[in-house]
């Protein structure tokens, strides 16, 4: 009898004009159980292949039909227990957690009703799959049952697939709390222990994992490194660990201010994840690349990915951080800051929303300090700035939290020496440039402020008929800048290069510009510009 790959392989050249499914199909309605049985045993007992599979396949939907198809045709008690743990996979990997985690508890309940045709080799798989499916439905709930996983181990994150998923899922629960510290020990605790693991999967998602607690600590070339290291594991494998690791890959990137090759690769993933129907993995790139548009200053392309990503999120069962904080800076730079902290105050009253934020998201709680000041609520920027010099605290080796926390509290005591540091030490692209100019605009509102007080301030040109001659003399001279700029015809990326800030920045000043003229267009401010704007020096 030929062996599982070279059956595998006979069959999809047999019939190329079709796809995997209809082939099992026709050998199933010639009754070639014993065939069949070959081919399917090889997808649940060859890692690599099963994946290959998926790719050429090219839909988790239909794999998810072949092997629903496959449990009704009577097959081997170990071959139906093996198809009923992939089933299990194979829902997580398509975002269907709810008949995932149903699937497992199933069969991990038979389990303990004395069934023995779970294979012990695929046992730990499904009980991972629980735990993380715990997990996403229910945040307390699958941290209570991580936690319960690991006390019956004994505390130790032993070589198994359960207790490195509980490992998992503690890793990130603990972010809610603030204790990245303990969160990072976990991950390389797991990652340790996954290296003597048989399967490459699991090799590669513990990986993944320390990997992303080491973004969060602003530790890049570690997290480069350890992501090498799990690229090397990938080899053929596709379908969801490699949409996985694309999407980190453009969060590290994004991080060190590579803007244009994070975009490209949340782009690709995307377009895989929804080719494939690996729907777990939308809603994560949709909005990476919501949060990457607002930082090219594509206000118009931001709002489209949220639009999106609220409906891949559907009815809001699994939680994600940066949906909510993208959504929350589409709201500021549509509405203004009064809009965001209404948005704020619905969405992060609750202490531990902004702790989870403020970990994953350098330079948030400074945005908070500085949106709520300019919405008039000295309360919420005290309380984002508190919780941030928490953090720091907290954690006090993980050098991005205290970046973050000198950045927020510098800002709110308007201290320039602080933000001359947090520009010059954080290790995340965007919020070392939010910190720059937030030290630009102490300077500035101060030179402005004495200009004033001596009685020397110039007194700008008569605006244009109609307009507002108080809210036009009100402009920073960022903001007098960039309009005189955008009225030259500059597009916000040559405006951002020629003043040395992201075109995000370069946005925000222009629609403020904007509410304060009056004005609803570039084409309005390039036609009265010249008349209240001074001549470029």
């Amino acid at each position: 009898m030929p062996t599982g790959t070279d059956a595998t392989k006979g069959l999809t050249e047999q019939y190329t004009d079709s796809t995997l499914l209809s082939s099992v199909c026709q050998l199933a309605s010639r009754s070639d159980v014993d065939q069949l049985a070959v081919v399917l045993r090889a997808l649940v007992t060859e890692p690599l292949e099963l994946v290959r599979t998926l790719a050429s396949v090219g839909s988790v939907d239909r794999v998810v039909e072949l092997v629903e198809t496959a449990l009704t045709l009577g097959l081997p008690a170990d071959l139906t227990a093996r198809l009923r743990c992939l089933l299990v996979e194979l829902h997580m990997s398509a975002g269907k957690i709810g008949p995932a985690l149903a699937t497992a508890e199933e069969i991990l309940g038979e389990e303990a009703r004395g069934d023995d045709t779970v294979p012990p080799s695929v046992r730990g798989a499904v009980a991972a799959s629980r735990t993380f499916g715990r997990y996403f439905l229910d945040a307390e709930e699958g941290r209570h049952h991580a936690e319960t996983v690991l006390r019956a181990y004994g505390g130790e994150v032993t070589r198994n697939a359960e207790t490195l998923a509980a490992a998992a899922v503690l890793s990130d629960a603990l972010l809610a709390d603030g204790d990245l510290t303990e969160g990072l020990r976990l991950a390389r605790t797991a990652a340790d222990a996954a290296r003597t693991m048989p399967s490459p999967v699991w090799r590669l998602y513990l990986h993944l994992v320390l990997a992303d607690r080491l973004v969060d600590a602003g530790a890049h070339e570690e997290a480069e490194s350890v992501m090498r290291t799990a690229r090397a594991d990938i080899g053929g494998l596709s379908g969801g660990v490699e949409l996985a690791f694309a999407h980190l890959r453009a969060r590290l990137l994004s991080r060190q201010g590579r803007l244009a090759e994070a975009r490209d690769e949340a782009q690709q993933a995307l377009a895989a994840a929804v080719g494939r129907g690996a729907r777990l993995y939308v809603p994560p790139l949709l909005a990476s690349l919501g949060q990457l548009a607002l930082r090219f200053g594509d206000l118009d392309g931001a709002v489209v990915f949220v639009r999106r990503c609220r409906e891949a999120l559907g009815d809001g069962r699994f939680p994600s951080t940066v949906y909510d904080w993208v959504e929350l800076q589409v709201t500021e730079a549509r509405y203004g800051p009064r809009a965001a902290l209404d948005h704020m105050n619905r969405h992060y009253a609750d202490r531990k929303r902004r702790t989870t934020l403020f970990m994953r998201q350098p330079g948030a709680a400074a945005w908070f300090v500085r949106t709520a000041l300019a919405g008039g609520d000295p309360h919420w920027a005290a309380v984002a700035a508190r919780d941030a010099a928490r953090l720091a605290e907290r954690n006090p080796d993980i050098r991005a939290l205290s970046t973050a926390a000198l950045h927020a509290g510098s800002l709110l005591a308007g201290d320039p020496d602080g933000l001359v540091r947090a520009a010059t030490e954080d290790g995340h692209h965007w919020a070392r440039m939010s910190a720059a100019e937030d030290l630009t605009a102490l300077l500035d509102a101060r030179s402005r402020d004495r200009t004033s007080a001596i009685g020397r301030g110039p007194v700008p040109p008569a605006p244009p008929e109609g307009a507002d001659r108080t809210t036009s003399a009100a402009l920073s001279d960022v903001e007098r800048t960039v309009a005189r700029l955008v009225g030259e015809g500059l597009t916000n990326q040559q405006v951002a290069f020629r003043l040395r800030r992201s075109p995000h920045t370069v946005n925000y000043h222009l629609r403020n510009i904007f509410r304060k003229l009056g004005l609803s267009s570039r084409v309005e401010l390039a036609r009265h510009a010249h008349l209240w704007m001074p001549a470029p020096r």
